[in-house]
């Protein structure tokens, strides 16, 4: 039996509470979980899992022998990056988070050249909603837009956004492109759910010290920017996304912006997130590097002044649940005629 392989798979498991769900995120049979385990139960003399037809749960023994398990793993990567350092190439497992959206618009165009300056570094990609999966997932490092937590993780800012109210052309050809903010009322938008709950709803914007606020009306919402930014390209109404997310669909056609002489407020920042313990990280200091010269090369790319950070909003971080949130808005909102 491969004891390190079995102590994967079982950590895989008791974070994940099924066999099932612990061979999907690995990558291998179900079967080939179960069996393994066993094994290194057989091998232990104790069950390390109560199992249930509603999934696993961890024996006293289990939740003793998964400590263990996750300081032994700990310490194999932390010596795979050391040995790596030594011998003057990075070797070992990058574990990255990210949300679709930056990862498919900034992040993976540009990765193979982060690969081929590292022949021997793996990079494994997870999807994340927020920082609190650094910890939940044991990801390496965040890479998320918003506004960065200001303790319990080190952060490092990477770009400050702007956003665009933009459209497919056969949306503005039906509706017509708004002239004002205002005008944003009559038409159908795309609204991004925030990773508190909050519905992004009330739109701000600004031009030559004049403010003003919309409360924009949908019937789609989403958490997910790159889904709304994809429904946006097939004509189902107006979105307002970050600008550093928006090059291919603006190089294509797909996208045509409008409003183009107001600000919209409320921009994220888009920044990188890790553990205290990860400082000294060789790979973690590669990635970050690759993400700083990343990110300052799509800046120095649009158009305009730079924009100084944007400070956090109120309804950022907000939780409340999404039946709340949605009654909460429509509730404080006149129905159109």
């Amino acid at each position: 039996m491969d004891k390190l392989k079995a102590m994967h798979y079982f950590a895989a498991a008791a974070e994940r509470g099924s066999f099932g769900a612990a061979a999907r995120a690995l990558d291998v049979s179900s079967p080939a979980i179960t069996k393994l385990v066993a094994s290194l139960e057989r091998s232990l003399g104790v069950v390390l899992f109560h199992r249930t037809a509603r999934g696993l749960s961890l024996t006293a023994d289990g939740e003793r022998y998964y400590e263990a398990a996750q300081g032994i793993i700990s310490e194999l990567h932390e010596l795979e990056q050391r040995i790596g350092s030594a011998s003057g190439s990075l070797r070992g497992t990058l574990t990255i988070g990210t949300g679709s959206h930056l990862a498919t618009n900034c992040v993976l165009p540009q990765l193979t050249n982060f690969l081929a300056r590292h022949p021997e570094l793996e990079v494994a990609l997870k999807p994340i909603a927020s920082v609190q999966d650094l910890a939940a997932q044991k990801l390496d490092v965040a890479l998320l837009s918003g506004w960065p937590p200001e303790r319990d993780v080190v952060v490092r800012k990477l770009a400050q956004t702007r956003l665009v109210v933009c459209a497919s052309p056969e949306y503005w050809a039906r509706h017509g492109i708004p002239e004002t903010p205002d005008a944003l009322r009559e038409h159908h938008c795309l609204i991004v759910r925030s990773s508190g709950g909050t519905l992004l709803d009330r739109w701000l914007f600004e031009k030559g010290g004049e403010r003003r606020t919309v409360d924009v009306r949908s019937r789609l919402f989403s958490d997910d920017r790159l889904w709304l930014a994809e429904a946006a390209c097939a004509g189902a109404g107006v979105i307002r996304i970050a600008d550093l997310n928006l090059g291919r669909y603006l190089s294509s056609g797909a996208l045509r912006p409008a409003l183009t002489d107001w600000e919209c407020l409320e921009a994220p920042i888009i920044f990188a997130a890790y553990a205290r313990k990860q400082r000294q990280s060789r790979l973690l200091r590669a990635f970050l590097d690759f993400l700083t010269e990343l990110f300052a090369d799509l800046e120095r790319k649009r158009a305009g002044p730079a924009r100084p950070v944007v400070p956090k909003p109120e309804w950022f971080g907000r939780t409340l649940g999404r039946q709340s949130v949605y009654q909460e808005r429509r509730q404080r909102r006149p129905r159109p005629s």
